[in-house]
């Protein structure tokens, strides 16, 4: 069952009829009580009044377009136009107008973005008990929905995937997500069958009467001291059997098994199922990604939102590291979350990361971002840093990340090249423990488009909502937030 829909209509009043009969049947279709249908069509009116007379002015040749969409416990809907600029207001910006009070006074989160040349957004939530995780599907909106099986616990089979199992990986995938889901590579059998065979991905799979009816992978990258966990999935009809609970235990035990020093994983911040999956098992957030991945759910797919990164260390030792000054609190904070007890090297050993390369830059053409990597920094050093810097503006990447090494940079050379990246406006992203040769690194990003989400980034824990507020004192978003 589709929790959203999306209905596009023209710039005059007339045309809310259209939208006033979708909230009305998707009211009764997903379960919501008649005074959370009348709220929303009352709403509707206000709102979506309100945007046609002040960015089109009886102009009828405009464009609307309305979503809703079940969140937790609410009800969200967003209203995006093309019309004449509108000055944002609410989440930090201006004052919601004064004529939209009784609006804001019956709705949570009501406000209004100006994306410029992509148009205006505005949204807002109104409570919804009828919208449980249970309507959700347990799993974010994009999960599908089955009738349960008979099947019970005691038939479930937990082991290591084989080159066999690629195409029902795959196909549980699609039957789960249709093709929408954030790792398109697991939709290729080949690709998969490949990186099983090389060791690159170890998965787990649940099946039932030689059904494979869940998955969940462990993604290995060659000489780090950490590796993802993710693709999870269960097929709709085997929910409640505990499949993802057991997968994830079994992918925990393989990791331990090849020596890793941590594990981590990468959640969506638009919904907050996968980073509570996360919580349940130990990890803690270390990182926010701004821009890292299309919105899901947009017709156009093009604007960007955010994951967390959060790491369950394995073997909990010592990490001597340096901490630049502009960055040290946050990072000795993150440290001490993680069990990590934070100790500083000083002057690096002239063998610390002597075998790695000064700076490094890998593109990822899926995420349309390039992430660099600084282990030596000097003068010499310097001008192929901004080399990879400029290159990866010249890629049009949306996002650029730059990691430093904090076990082969001293804090000066640390201080020298944070100073040297905050002129390219980079700014504070978290810590990356366990990386390259067992190195940690201090992550900042850049965003290289303005058309980034920052106002819908759900975070199910006070660790994280204490990163989102590292992130964003920062760097300034007045500029992304006004118009």
């Amino acid at each position: 069952m589709a929790n959203r829909v999306r209905v596009s209509v023209g710039s005059e009043q007339s045309e809310l009829n259209l939208v006033y009969s979708l909230a009305s049947s998707f009211s009764k279709a997903r379960g919501l009580s008649d005074k959370v249908e009348s709220q929303l069509l009352d709403l509707i009116g206000q709102l979506g009044g309100w945007i046609i007379d002040r960015a089109y002015r009886d102009d009828p040749t405009g464009e609307l377009a309305f979503q809703l969409e079940l969140a937790e416990g609410e009800v969200r809907v967003t209203i995006e136009d093309w019309g004449e600029p509108v000055t944002s207001f609410g989440g930090g910006a201006s004052p919601v107008p004064a004529e939209l009070a009784d609006a804001d006074a019956s709705t949570t989160d009501l406000r209004l973005v100006n994306l410029g040349r992509e148009g205006k957004r505005l949204s807002f939530a109104i409570t919804a008990p009828e919208a449980s995780s249970e309507v959700l599907a347990g799993y974010g909106h994009l999960m599908r929905s089955a009738d349960p099986t008979e099947a019970s616990s005691e038939d479930l089979e937990i082991r290591d995937s084989t080159a066999e199992d690629a195409e029902a990986i795959s196909r549980l995938l699609f039957t789960n997500y249709g093709l929408g889901y954030g790792h398109p590579e697991f939709y290729r059998p080949l690709w998969l069958i490949e990186q099983l065979n090389s060791g690159h991905v170890a998965s787990t799979v649940a099946v039932v009467s030689g059904e494979v009816i869940g998955h969940h992978a462990l993604l290995l990258a060659e000489g780090e001291g950490s590796a993802e966990t993710g693709i999870a999935v269960v097929h709709p009809a085997y929910r409640g059997l505990g499949a993802f609970g057991k997968l994830f235990d079994h992918t925990l035990q393989r990791a331990k098994g090849l020596g890793l020093d941590a594990v981590f994983g990468r959640a969506v911040t638009s919904h907050p199922y996968s980073q509570r999956a996360e919580l349940s098992h130990g990890y803690l957030p270390s990182a926010l990604m701004l821009g890292i991945v299309p919105v899901q759910g947009r017709d156009d797919m093009t604007a960007r939102g955010a994951t967390l990164v959060s790491f369950l260390p394995i073997k909990l030792s010592k990490r001597e590291v340096n901490l630049p000054a502009r960055y040290a609190e946050a990072l000795k904070t993150i440290y001490s979350q993680l069990g990590l007890e934070a100790v500083e090297a000083g002057s690096p050993a002239a063998s610390t990361g002597a075998d790695l390369p000064a700076v490094t830059s890998v593109a990822d053409d899926e995420r349309s971002c390039s992430t660099i990597t600084v282990h030596r920094f000097s003068d010499e050093t310097r001008p192929d840093l901004i080399k990879a810097l400029r290159h990866s503006v010249h890629r049009h990447d949306d996002v650029a990340i730059c990691d430093l090494d904090l076990h082969s940079l001293s804090a000066a050379e640390l201080d020298g090249a944070v100073e040297l990246l905050r002129e390219y406006d980079f700014f504070f992203s978290g810590l990356m423990p366990f990386g390259p040769a067992g190195h940690d690194r201090l992550r900042l990003q850049a965003l290289l488009t303005d058309n980034v989400e920052l106002d819908q980034i759900l975070l199910d824990s006070d660790a994280g909502e204490q990163l989102k507020t590292w992130v964003f004192e920062d760097h300034k978003f007045d500029d992304m937030r006004s118009s």
